[in-house]
């Protein structure tokens, strides 16, 4: 490469108590074959061996640590970012590590891709020794794949220093998916170049954050990512949700389901709840229509065996139900949904001795329908939402 086409290259690393990796790491960094590399490592206050792993480098002129307490991950990338000299910046955790070229392969892409503000690469995923476990799952950029599931392998990215301010560093609201935030606000802004090479390792081990908090966090995270910048969820989201949820209760479904937005054709419960007419008898009006499936009732069982809940429609009882457990759906009696094209009063009463009622959840036909998949396979729930929610 020409030297006068060869920019610094400011590589953070975010570092926290990682001393069993972080060497491996530094040294992935500063054994690069391209001349012009800072690498800056931002610790977060570590108790473990890092500070001394980090001191031994100072002779080095181009290293350079911090090692005081911060707010978290994101926080130090930010803090790296505000003192990075480099036009081009790489982001490489501290249990992370480089292949030998990846540096160059980088900056040689976006020299000569002059309209990309970040390019990426394919990696490797590694167990604690690291060891090549398989590919992680990168794929060639597409702003709809993107969309749909993080694509993009942290490690083995490149962006220019100005986009990465222009969008306002990392998003330190994120704990977990602040990486897949970045690329999204990116994308949304600037083209993204992919480049077909091996470019990092990434490691999992059993303290990594992908093994800790994936499941718990992650996917929670990429979800109000997608929120954020989209304004909607993809069903892959959804679908991996549903994966890692599949123990949970119908009522803790519906809740998740409202909260996020699942389905654009959502009711909420002032949408069918006309006037609570006798608080002390829980008993309440309602407004139905086509659109209205089933009742989600969130409360508190006072007395088993006597609770009851019965439903009458123009006054006249139509049904009565047995309550068993604290949270239930309601299914509507067809009596009333065969004549509720149009809005029509239901009434509900409930026994205030036996049952406190907490919530009513109104679950449109596209939401039950979603609720009866939950419990199915995880490959059915994908092949069910790509039928039945387009987006």
């Amino acid at each position: 490469m020409d030297p006068k086409f060869m920019p610094l290259v400011t590589i953070i690393t975010p570092s926290y108590n990682q001393g069993e990796f972080i060497q491996e790491t530094i040294e992935s960094v500063l054994n690069q074959d391209y001349p012009y590399i800072e690498h800056i490592v931002v610790d977060g206050g570590s108790t473990d061996s890092t500070l001394t792993i980090l001191k031994s480098y100072r002779d080095d002129p181009r290293f350079h640590f911090i090692s005081e307490p911060d707010q978290g991950q994101s926080h130090a990338i930010n803090k790296g970012l505000k003192i990075a000299k480099g036009d081009i910046i790489g982001w490489l955790n501290s249990d992370d590590t480089y292949l030998p070229g990846a540096i160059s392969k980088g900056v040689q892409s976006l020299v000569q891709h002059q309209e990309w503000a970040m390019v990426y690469g394919k990696a490797y995923a590694t167990n604690q020794n690291n060891d090549i476990l398989h590919d992680y799952p990168v794929e060639c950029y597409s702003p709809q794949r993107l969309f749909e599931r993080c694509i993009i392998c942290q490690p083995a990215t490149f962006i220019r220093r100005k986009a990465f301010k222009d969008v306002g560093g990392v998003d330190e609201n994120f704990f977990f998916c602040m990486d897949y935030d970045l690329w999204i606000r990116l994308a949304k802004k600037y083209p993204i170049g992919y480049l077909n090479d091996y470019l990092a390792n990434a490691r999992i081990h059993d303290h990594s954050k992908s093994a800790l908090y994936w499941e718990k966090i992650g996917v929670v995270e990429c979800i109000e990512a997608g929120l954020k910048n989209y304004g909607k969820i993809s069903n892959t989201m959804i679908a991996d949700f549903i994966k890692v949820n599949s123990n949970k209760e119908e009522i803790w479904w519906i809740e998740q389901m409202k909260k996020y937005g699942f389905f654009p054709s959502s009711l909420s419960e002032s949408d069918i709840l006309c006037k609570e007419i006798d608080i002390n008898n829980h008993h309440y009006d309602l407004s139905v229509n086509s659109n209205l499936s089933a009742l989600g009732i969130k409360g508190t069982l006072l007395q088993s065996g006597d609770s009851h809940l019965k439903i009458y429609f123009k006054g006249e009882l139509v049904e009565s139900y047995s309550i068993t457990k604290d949270s239930f759906i309601l299914t509507l009696p067809s009596k009333v949904m065969q004549k509720s094209s149009n809005i029509q009063p239901l009434s509900i009463k409930l026994d205030p001795s036996t049952y406190h009622l907490d919530h009513i959840y109104p679950l449109s036909v596209q939401e039950y329908a979603f609720l009866q998949q939950v419990n199915q396979s995880h490959r059915q729930v994908k092949a069910w939402l790509k039928q039945n929610r387009p987006i």
